[in-house]
């Protein structure tokens, strides 16, 4: 029924009964020009070639340029400035050492019950220097 309503009837009946201004209908959004932004980007980067997306966003700031720190970083994605990194987590095994390891008392056991058997891992805490397990 609403797809008679709206062949049969002209724009403003149909923008009336759902309570929708006109403009709306003929509204086509605009694309921003970014070029001079993008061109302000690749200055500072070109200026300071260690900054990321964070620092890169305050300069423009303070050269009076206002945008955000994601509009600045799906830029530099655009442009090939900045590629997203992913962190490398520490290595908690290291099975490469002089030490005997423990055997796996546990593996041939017969589970009948529910908490008959404990099993525990190991944690590591973070040092400046190291990890400590």
């Amino acid at each position: 029924m609403m797809g008679l309503l709206i062949q049969e009837d002209p724009i403003q009946r149909v923008c009336a009964v759902l309570d929708v201004v006109r403009a709306s209908y003929y509204y086509q959004p605009k694309g921003k020009d970014e070029s001079a932004l993008r061109a302000a980007i690749e200055k500072v980067a070109g200026e300071w070639p260690t900054y990321g997306y964070r620092r890169i966003t305050a300069q423009l700031r303070r050269e009076g340029w206002e945008a955000n720190h994601k509009r600045v970083m799906r830029l530099m994605a655009d442009m090939g400035l900045q590629q997203r990194r992913k962190r490398s987590q520490p290595a908690t095994t290291d099975s490469r050492h002089g030490w005997g390891r423990y055997p796996n008392w546990v593996a041939d056991l017969m589970v009948t019950i529910p908490d008959e058997v404990g099993v525990a891992d190991l944690t590591f805490v973070a040092l400046r220097q190291a990890y400590v397990y």
